[in-house]
C-alpha cells in the first residue's frame, strides 16, 4: 500500500508553490481594488508539517497551512491556508500534479485576505 503522505507531499511541492505564487500575484493584480489594495505575492513556503499530508487531513480537514509573503510590497509574512476542493483532493491523494487545480486568475473569489491578522485563505478546485 502506498503511503499517501508521500503522494500528498509530492503534489504540494516547490514547483506547485512557485506556480501558486505567480498565479496568486496575477489574480491579485487583476483584482486590484480596495479589497486587496494592489497586493502581490513574493513567495510561498512548501507546507512543512508532515502530519498535514495524511489522507485524513486532506479528506476530512481539507486544508494545509503554510507561510507566504504578501502586501503592497510583497514582504509582509502571512499565514496561508490552502483549502483543497474535490478535484485537487483526488489528485493529491494520488500524488499527481495539482497546478491545474488553481482557479482562474481572472477572478479573486477563491482568495480571502485578512490584513488585520495577516492571514490568507485560498480555495483550490
Amino acid at each position: 500500500m502506498t503511503d499517501q503522505r508521500l503522494n500528498v507531499q509530492s503534489s504540494f511541492n516547490l514547483s506547485f508553490c512557485q506556480t501558486l505564487e505567480f498565479h496568486l500575484t496575477e489574480a491579485l493584480i487583476n483584482a486590484c481594488t480596495d479589497r486587496f489594495n494592489c497586493f502581490w505575492c513574493d513567495g510561498i513556503l512548501v507546507p512543512e508539517v508532515y502530519e498535514q499530508f495524511t489522507s485524513r487531513n486532506i479528506t476530512s480537514i481539507k486544508f494545509l497551512i503554510t507561510r507566504s509573503w504578501l502586501g503592497t510590497d510583497g514582504q509582509t509574512p502571512y499565514l496561508m491556508k490552502i483549502k483543497v476542493g474535490r478535484y485537487s483532493r483526488r489528485k493529491a491523494l494520488k500524488g499527481l500534479d495539482i497546478e491545474d487545480c488553481l482557479p482562474d486568475a481572472d477572478t479573486s473569489d477563491w482568495i480571502n485576505i485578512d490584513e488585520e491578522n495577516a492571514e490568507i485563505e485560498l480555495q483550490l478546485k
